[in-house]
C-alpha cells in the first residue's frame, strides 16, 4: 500500500510541474520566437510519410503516449494545462502506443474501448494515478474491468466491447499502422498536423522542451494555412 508521504510527494511534483509550465507559458525570454530557432533533425523530425489530419483546415497535434509509462504520467499535468490553452485552431487527440511491451497493447485496447462507452474522459487521469501512484497491479483484463467498474463501468459491458467491438478493433488496428509512420523510439511523443515528430531525446528529455517546439511547429503551421 503507498504510504501518505509519497500521495503528498507525488501531488506536491504534479503542482510544480504545473506551476513550472505557467512560467514558461507566460515569460517572453522562454517563449520567444525570436530566441527559440528550432532546427529540424535536431529538435524535431519530418515524417517520412506524412498522416492525413481530420480537418485539413485546422492543425492537429497528436500525444503519442501508454498509459504503462511513467515519463507519459508526469508529462500528463503539463499536456493537459498546455491543451486546455490552445487557439480554436488547433485540435488535440491521442494514439496510444502498441509496442510488444508488456500491457501496452492491453492499455491501448482499453483505451479505445472507454472511448467507445463514453468514459475516457472520466477515467483518463484516474486510469494513470492508479497504475503509478497507487502502483496498483492492472496486468491483466480482468483486474482492468474491475477497476473500471469501480467508476460505474459494467464490467461485463467492458469486456464485450474490448473483445467484440468492430469500432474498437478498427481504431486499434489504425493505430498499429499509424506507429510505424510515427517512427517514434519512445514516449510521449508529439505528432504534429501529420507532419513532424517530436520526442524528448530531441530536447534534452525535457517535458517544457517538447512543449515549446510544439508551439514553435504550430505557428510554422499557422503560417502555411494563412497562404
Amino acid at each position: 500500500m503507498i504510504g501518505r508521504s509519497e500521495v503528498v510527494n507525488s501531488k506536491s511534483v504534479e503542482l510544480f510541474l504545473i506551476f513550472a509550465y505557467f512560467i514558461f507559458l507566460f515569460s517572453p525570454s522562454l517563449y520567444s520566437a525570436d530566441l527559440f530557432e528550432y532546427e529540424e533533425g535536431v529538435h524535431y523530425a519530418r515524417l517520412e510519410v506524412p498522416i492525413g489530419t481530420s480537418n485539413p483546415e485546422k492543425i492537429e497535434v497528436t500525444e503519442y503516449f501508454s498509459y504503462g509509462c511513467p515519463h507519459c504520467f508526469r508529462f500528463e499535468p503539463l499536456i493537459s494545462q498546455w491543451k486546455s490553452q490552445l487557439s480554436s485552431d488547433v485540435i488535440f487527440n491521442r494514439t496510444p502506443a502498441i509496442w510488444n511491451v508488456p500491457g501496452y497493447q492491453m492499455f491501448a485496447r482499453t483505451y479505445y474501448t472507454l472511448e467507445a462507452l463514453d468514459y475516457l474522459s472520466k477515467l483518463h487521469l484516474p486510469l494513470f494515478k492508479t497504475i503509478h501512484n497507487n502502483k496498483r497491479r492492472l496486468n491483466d483484463l480482468e483486474a482492468i474491468a474491475e477497476f473500471v467498474s469501480e467508476y460505474g463501468v459494467d464490467a461485463e459491458t467492458f469486456l464485450r466491447t474490448y473483445n467484440d467491438s468492430f469500432g474498437v478493433t478498427a481504431k486499434y488496428q489504425r493505430a498499429v499502422a499509424r506507429q510505424k509512420i510515427y517512427g517514434a523510439r519512445g514516449v510521449p511523443a508529439l505528432i504534429v498536423n501529420g507532419k513532424y515528430r517530436i520526442e524528448g531525446s530531441m530536447v534534452g528529455n525535457s517535458n517544457l522542451g517538447m512543449l515549446q517546439v510544439a508551439d514553435f511547429l504550430i505557428e510554422k503551421e499557422r503560417g502555411l494555412l494563412a497562404r
